[in-house]
Parts: C-alpha cells; structure tokens; sequence
C-alpha cells in the first residue's frame, strides 16, 4: 500500500529540510558550498528532487528506469503511461546535472547514466549480450533500399523499390576506426519498461524492459492508429512466417527476423546538454563525459537525408545519391534508424542504416551542437571531422530559426528533402532553406507537429542557454550571438502576450484569445489580451495555427523578417511541463540580458518577473507527488473507434496473446487508399481494460460521448498525470531561477579538494587482497593506507590512479584494514570509511570429469535481482545424465525475505530447470544462502564432449528490495564470457563433482 500523498509531502519536507541546512552550514563534504542561504526556489526545487526520487511516488520501475508516468490509463507519444522514451531518460540527466550542483553528489547522475546505457542504448555494454548482433556487416556505400512514404496509414505497407539508389554513408568509416566498430551509441526512443505488451526482450531476456516501436506508417498515423510492435522480431509474433515487418514494407519474399532500432534526436541532445551544464557547474568524470562526446558523434547521423540523398537535388523530382557530406543539412532530423538481422549464418548477416529527411524546428539544440563543436570542450567527440560538423551545425540551426520566425515571434515547423516522403518535384513557389522544401507541419499531421506550444518552448529555451552563455562568454559580437538574440527577443516579446499568472485570460468557446472589446485576437505584435482575476492560476497557450511561409533563405545578412508568416495564438492551458520549460526560456533570456549589458534590459526584467511569478503560482498546484493539473481528454473516445488499419488478409498474434486485428473490425476507407479493415485500440491492447481507471472511461464513453455530433454533451473524461518529464522540467525551471536570478552559487565551481572516496570494499584472496572504490569527483589519484589494527595507524602502501588495488604484499590468516584517500592539486581528502579483510589459502577445488561455466550480465551488484548464466559441460567419457546433476550458486541474501527463481532462458528447456533456496546455517564468508538448481528428465542426457547450452537464472525477493553481490561467494562480475568457475559447485547423486564450497 502506497503512503498517502500528505505523508509523503511531509517526508520529503523533512529530508529537504536536511539537506538544505546542510547546503547552508557547508556540512556537505569538503568542497565551499553553494550557497549561504537556501532561496524559496532551491528549497523547492530540492522537494520536487525528493517527490520524484521517493519511491512511493512510482516514477520508476524495479529496474531503476524512469515511467513516462506515473499513471498507466494513458494514449500520447507513448500509447501506455508505463511506457518510457529516450526524452524522458534525457531529462533524468537534465535533473541530476541539477542536484549535483546543490550537493555536489555526481553519484546520482553517473547512475542515471549507466540505466541509461543499460536499458535504452541497445549496445553489448559488458553484459555480453549483443544487441547489434549484425552491424559489423553494415556496408556504407549501400546503407538502405528505398521505399516511398505515404499520407495515409492505409496505403503501407510500402513497396522495397530501391527505385532511388541510396548514397554513400562518409561517417561509418571514421567512427569504425575511433571506437574500433561501428554498434551505434544512441538510445532508441521507446520501451516497453514492464513488458506491458508482452514480446519480451529477444537479445537480453534478463531485462524485463523491451525495445518497442509504433509509428511506421507515414504523416498521418497517431498513436491511435499505430501497431505497437517488437524492435527484435523473430516473427515470434505478428504474421506466421512475416512477423510485424509486412505491414510496413513489401518485398518479393518473406521478410527476414531482424531487430532495428530508431533514435529520436532531441532526446540525445538534452542529454549531451544536460552533461554541458554538469562540465560547467564542476563534474569532471571524463569517462562519462567521454560517453556523452561519444553519443554526440553517432548523434552526426541525424543531420543526413533518410537516403543520403544530396541536400536539395530533389527540388525537381529527380533526387541524386549523395557521395560524402553534401547529403548533411547538418539539422537535427526527426530520427535516424537502424538495424540488421537475425537469421543463422549467413542468412541474417546483413545491417542497415538511414537518416531522416525531415528537420522539425521543436528538434534542433543549439547547446549541444554548441558544447560537441568547442575547441576547448571536454564534450567533443573524438572522430576527425565532428567538431567541424557540429560547429557547421550550431550556424546552421540559428539560421533555421530565424528563417521560421514568424512576423510576430513564434517559430514555423520545418523543412523536408524529401517533399511528400517521395522526393516530389516542390510545388511552385515553395520557399527553401538551403535546398529544402518549407513545411509548416514536418513529420506527423495528427496533430499537425507545430501547432502544439511545447514545440515552441523545448527548442527556444535552448536558443535562451546559448544567448546567455555567450554572453557570459563576452562573445556579443559574432554573427551566432546576433542570430541568438534576435531570435530570443521577438519570441520573448510575442509569448509573454499570452502568458499570465494569477489571472486567467478571456476566450470564445473555440480557444480563441479576446480582447478587451470581445473581438478575437488573431496575430498581430502586442496584443492586448481580456483578462479576470484568478489569484494563484497560471495560464500559457497550448496551440497555434499557421499562415503563409517565410521567405526563401538567403543569409542572416539579407533577411529582413518574414512579413508573410503568421501565427494565430490559441487555447490557454495549465501543461505543467511546457510551463517549466516556459519558465527557463524567460530565465536565461533575462539572465542574458544581465550579462551583455551588466544589467536587465526592460524586456528581460519583465521576464524574469514573469518567471517568478509563474514559479509561484506552480507551488499550489503540487499534490506531494508533483506539479499537476486535472486534464479534461477529449481525444479519448478514440480509444474506441475504429481506426487501426490491416491490409486485407494480414492477421497474427498480438504480444498479449490476442489475434490482431481480431473479428471484431470494420472495412476500411477507399478514399484513403487502402484495401482491409480497421480495428480499434482495444482490439489490438486488450490488457488496457483490466487497468484500474478503465471502468471510470468506459462509463464517461458511454453516458457523455456522442458518435452523431462527434461531443462530450456530459463533459470530456478528466485525469491527473504525473508525467516524468513534466516534473523535471518544473523542478529544473526553480532551480535554474535560483541559480541565474537568485544568484545561487551561479557560474562554475572553483576547484576545490576531492572527497573522501566512498563504497570502498576489500576481497580477501588467497595471499592478497583486492580493493575496489567509487571515483571521486576532481581526483587525480588515490592513497592506499594499511593497519593490522583498527583504526590506525595506517601505513601508506601505494599511491594509484585508479579506483582498483591489489595489495600482494600480505599474509594468509592475518587481518588487515584499509583506508583509502583522495587528491588533487587542491589538496587531499579524508580518508574513507574503514574495510577489512583476511587473506586465507584457497582450498583445493575438485576437478572432475564434469566442469561448471559461468558468466553474468550483471555487473551493477547493488541492483534487486541476482543474475547468473551457466553451461554444464561434460568432458568425461560416458554420457551424464542432467537429471543426477545439481549446481549451488552461494550468495548473501541481505535481509531474509521470500524469494523467487526464475529460469528466463535455458536451451534445455526452462521448464526442465527448477530452483530451490537453502539457508546456510551458520552463515560463512559469502554466503548465507544458496540456490541448489535442478534439472527434470526432459533435460536429457550429456553426450562425452558435449554441454548442456546456455541456462539463465534469475532471483529476486518478493519485495523486490536489493542485494549486495560484491561480497557474493559466486558472482564475479568481470565474468562477461563462459569461464570454467569453481565457486558454483556441482554434485553428481549427491557427491561433489566439480569445485568447491565456502
């Protein structure tokens, strides 16, 4: 049962509380502190901290990954609230850059980093699964086959034509001899976090989090009309013999199993800007900064066109292959994909890549390209020509701004290289950018992509950052500062027209904007909006609608404004996120203002006023979970219709068990092109019935939805969503304010002493002893100290730069103690927390003819399961029967609770692997459990010379509450690869056969 929400707001009262008196008398750690004096705003962005990490609240699932939301009821991006994005992973690092800064605790945001490497980079990150088992056959002088996009969802699958051969892919090469292969470092943008759908993970079943996808099927496919599928398809699921492949794409033969994956790159970006500002307020881990560099050159794949076409060839119909980089717009493009197979042999040894060849304004950040270009940046990437490209990049997408600013501020959607998904010849009178056709809505339509006011502020906070940091850098005079500027003035200027706090503006009934006279307010600079009082309300608009376009671009030097581009602002809202977001785009302007001109313009005084009060109203609105509001869904009835397109004759098997698309279905539209039937959200999830508010829409659909007038005549369905992002965005927005206005320690750190080094443990081995440590921020090397009594004193042994030592210079059977301490050219730190250890001689382990082998995949040993890989191998001269044989994996349990075993995978079969748990009594060094694994009849028999194939186990407790490994008997997590291991032993008809005990 969860705590209820006022006591979960006092908790986290009372641990911000204590934190924020620790931030005020400097008791934090050995660095000057921040701050002298905790403002409204750190207090509040440090609760919100609390709110967000308190499990109780449920952003995160047992395997540390953050929920789109903490609800599930829900159909956006994600079709499901336990779903989770690459962006929500991007803001996670956003609010640990944050926290950081406060506490000076980088812990926190390396954690973040490594679930994020984990879970949602589909790369063999020393677990050895290989998660782009084919990419090494990926050939980049033929990246793709060509296959047309089309305007309705109906008219897919699309037909492999090959009919525009693709260019040359000049990046594959260079980033093969920098990182020594070419597996790409960047997350895919969406996983099923509980396995809710249900195909599980093909290539890492240890992890119940699955690579997922939904939109395949043109501009045209919402949410509510996508089929949520496998990104590793063995065509397990889907069609017999096709899997979900031949719904999107047509070839002469059977698809082929293959996995692919789709980034969406502005997720990465923030998360490369979130590294930015951690660089900036003190963190200096180059081993993650040097994974953030890393993601920002495999991120250089977003600037190609989907076919490496030549940017702009296409104007007339008749697009040319690429040779190099004249196929980069050098925009962050809405994805980039790719993927290869997973067939035997020969068979699945292939691997693709594209590009996208459309660029959405919501898309592009200039801090990233800003912090992946700069010479003097830890951040860029080590590939020869990325700090080129990216810098090429950041002019690039100031450029793309202003070329979409409307006449009266508000950014425009976008541009394509590819018109109409084809490579159509462009309409007469189409306006360019460098080639590439101007598109008010790029990408989808349903919605239209640039009518939603998020897209506004996500990009133009960025553009904010960049204004402020250049600033503060003094460069006010390059052509990237004025770009930044104007941009950030006329777009500050209109937007601050339609946002109000502590009154609510006046509309019609269609969400139109009225001024004092009644009229609707239609564009125009400075309106003057109607507003009443509503003491403690926020309100910011939600969409806009476009007219006209922008001029053709042709240089800052020649623009002269777009006098034929208008945005009609509309709908006033309460989105929490996009207000957070809102909130930082007014603080870094102002704080821009303060640093180019000493002090605030009049139009960055406003905004900071503006920010302020805005943060405040916020306040009210947080339920001890977050910041939230009550949404009225009028989109909901969709869960209902039937919109969900299925070719004539294409049926299969959905992940939850169901045949898709199921008897209950309608003909499809011909005017839409295609020739099936439709099928609705419940057809294809049927699970979504069984959540908990279902009952609650069901009811509202059927006593107020009217199918005839197309109305909610008794009021929309209501829900309260506690989004991830919107929390950190709302959480980032008040510390932002307190560190740019406030002054809250603003600007970067001076140096200061490292820390004591933490988690330091001692193994004890057969005369030696291995110590391993947490690396601490700012050091440049470790002193290991030793007593043979506890607490001192100690004698310093050896002076290292890693956080690993092997002391060889000891006696079995003696007890030593450790310390450890930190330095840098500051000073030193203080010693660590005391460990011990005692040496003894191994004893003789039994070698028969039958050999246990070992690896894992998990290398966190703090987490909440124990996962081990074994293969039996027989190596004697008669067959084994496996039904004789048991294996003992010793461990400690870290809290006696319940447990459970799962076998998740064994080639013998899972259902002929069982597991029982025995307690040690008495306990021994290692263990105070085992887990004693047993085979059934039907695992057969052991032939000479041959194993038993991979078997995977897996156990948790029933509360689901963490072990600690490293003291484990049996686990040794530098064990990626079979390895024989004698600390899991195995008997033969109750007699030790092979290894040893603890």
């Amino acid at each position: 049962m969860k705590k209820s929400k006022v006591v979960r707001k006092i908790f986290s009262l009372a641990v911000t509380s204590s934190l924020l008196f620790s931030l005020v008398t400097g008791v934090t750690g050995a660095g000057v502190p921040k701050a002298m004096a905790a403002s409204t705003e750190a207090t509040r962005f440090l609760q919100l901290y609390d709110q967000l990490k308190d499990p109780a609240s449920g952003y995160f699932s047992p395997e540390g990954i953050p929920y789109h939301s903490v609800e599930t009821l829900m159909s956006e991006a994600p079709d499901y609230g336990h779903m989770t994005t690459s962006e929500a992973y991007s803001y996670w690092m956003w609010l640990e850059a944050l926290y950081g800064y406060y506490t000076d605790d980088w812990s926190k945001l390396e954690e973040a980093w490594d679930n994020m490497e984990t879970y949602i980079i589909p790369v063999n990150e020393g677990d050895g699964k290989e998660e782009q088992p084919t990419m090494s056959y990926y050939n980049p002088n033929s990246p793709a086959t060509y296959a047309a996009e089309y305007n309705q969802p109906d008219k897919y699958p699309s037909q492999l034509s090959g009919q525009y051969a693709a260019g040359k892919d000049p990046l594959d090469a260079e980033l093969k001899a920098t990182y020594g292969n070419n597996q790409t470092y960047l997350m895919h943008w969406l996983l099923d976090v509980d396995n809710w759908y249900g195909y599980g993970n093909l290539l890492n079943p240890n992890h119940t989090a699955t690579y997922v996808n939904t939109f395949q099927r043109g501009e045209q496919e919402s949410v509510w009309e996508a089929v949520p599928h496998p990104s590793q398809d063995d065509k397990s699921f889907g069609k017999a013999g096709e899997g979900f492949m031949s719904l999107f794409t047509k070839e002469s033969n059977a698809p082929a199993a293959q996995w692919r994956y789709t980034n969406a790159t502005d997720a990465d970006a923030r998360a490369i800007q979130a590294m930015y500002w951690a660089k900036e307020f003190g963190y200096d881990n180059e081993e993650y900064l040097e994974k953030a560099a890393k993601m920002g050159d495999y991120l250089r794949y977003g600037m190609y066109d989907k076919y490496f076409q030549q940017i702009g060839s296409a104007a007339d119909g008749t697009p040319a292959a690429g040779t190099g980089k004249d196929a980069a717009h050098y925009l962050l493009a809405w994805y980039t994909a790719w993927g290869g197979g997973l067939g035997s042999s020969g068979s699945g040894n292939w691997a693709w890549r594209i590009g996208a060849s459309h660029a959405h304004q919501g898309y592009q950040n200039v801090v990233a390209a800003y912090a992946l270009s700069d010479d003097d940046d830890a951040l860029v990437p080590e590939s020869p020509t990325a700090a080129t490209d990216w810098s090429t990049s950041l002019k690039r997408m100031l450029e793309f701004y202003t070329w979409l600013q409307s006449d009266e501020g508000a950014i425009a959607g976008g541009a394509t290289n590819s018109y109409d998904g084809a490579y159509k010849a462009y309409p007469s009178g189409t306006s360019t950018f460098y080639g590439m056709a101007y598109d008010d809505a790029p990408v989808y339509h349903d919605p239209p992509s640039n009518n939603w006011f998020g897209m506004q502020a996500w990009p133009v906070e960025r553009i904010a950052e960049l204004y402020y940091i250049l600033a503060s850098n003094g460069d006010t005079s390059s052509e990237n500062f004025q770009m930044a500027k104007q941009i950030m003035e006329n777009w500050i200027d209109w937007s601050m027209d339609y946002a109000f706090a502590d009154s609510r503006p006046v509309t019609d009934s269609e969400g139109y904007y009225l001024d004092e006279q009644g009229n609707r307010v239609l564009g125009g600079n400075d309106p003057e909006i109607a507003t009443v009082s509503a003491p403690g309300e926020f309100w910011i608009p939600s969409n806009l609608e476009w007219q006209g376009q922008p001029d053709s671009w042709n240089g800052f030097g020649n623009f002269d404004g777009n006098s034929n581009l208008h945005v009609v602002t509309k709908n006033p809202g309460q989105d929490a996120g996009v207000l957070g977001s809102y909130i930082k785009a007014l603080t870094f302007f102002a704080a821009g203002t303060k640093a180019e001109n000493g002090s605030y313009t009049s139009l960055g005084s406003e905004a900071s006023q503006l920010a302020k009060d805005l943060l405040d109203a916020a306040w009210g609105y947080n339920d001890g979970v977050g910041i939230t509001t009550t949404e009225p869904r009028g989109d909901y009835y969709r869960y209902f219709t039937k919109e969900i397109y299925f070719p004539a004759g294409w049926t299969g098997t959905f992940g939850q068990g169901n045949t898709i698309p199921g008897n209950n279905t309608v003909p499809s539209d011909p005017a839409k092109g295609g020739n099936g039937v439709y099928a609705s959200y419940t057809d294809v999830r049927p699970d979504i019935k069984n959540d908990t508010s279902w009952s609650y829409l069901e009811n509202k659909y059927n006593t107020s939805w009217n199918p005839a007038t197309q109305q909610w005549e008794n009021g929309a369905p209501e829900f309260t969503y506690h989004r991830f992002w919107s929390q950190v965005d709302m959480a980032t927005a008040y510390a932002e304010y307190d560190r740019l206005i406030n002054g809250g320690g603003g600007g970067p750190v001076e140096p200061t002493a490292p820390k004591a080094p933490t988690n330091l443990k001692a193994t004890a081995g057969d005369a030696e002893v291995v110590l391993t440590w947490s690396k601490s921020s700012g050091a440049d090397d470790y002193t290991v100290k030793r007593a043979e009594v506890s607490g001192g004193p100690y004698t310093e042994i050896a002076t290292v730069t890693e956080n690993a030592y092997t002391d060889d210079s000891v006696t079995n059977d003696t007890t030593y103690y450790y310390v450890v301490s930190a330095s840098n050219e500051v000073g030193v730190s203080p010693d660590s927390a005391e460990v011990s250890a005692t040496p003894t001689e191994a004893p003789t382990p039994v070698d028969g003819d039958l050999i246990v082998q070992y690896r894992t995949n998990d290398t966190n040993p703090t987490d909440n399961q124990i996962r081990a890989q074994f293969r039996v191998v027989n190596n004697g001269d008669e067959a084994i029967s496996l039904s004789d044989v048991k294996l003992r994996y010793y461990y400690t349990i870290d809290g006696d609770k319940a447990q459970e075993f799962h076998c998740d995978y064994a080639a013998i079969g899972s259902g002929n692997v069982s597991g029982a748990f025995v307690k040690v009594n008495p306990a021994v060094a290692g263990a105070d459990y085992y887990i004693e694994i047993s085979f059934g009849a039907g695992a057969g028999t052991l032939a000479p010379g041959a194993d038993s194939g991979e078997i995977q186990v897996r156990i948790n407790k029933s509360d689901w509450t963490n072990y600690s490994e490293s003291d484990d008997f049996s686990y040794d997590a530098t064990k990626t690869s079979y390895t024989d291991w004698e600390k899991v032993p195995a008997y033969q008809n109750g007699t030790l056969v092979w290894g040893l005990e603890p």
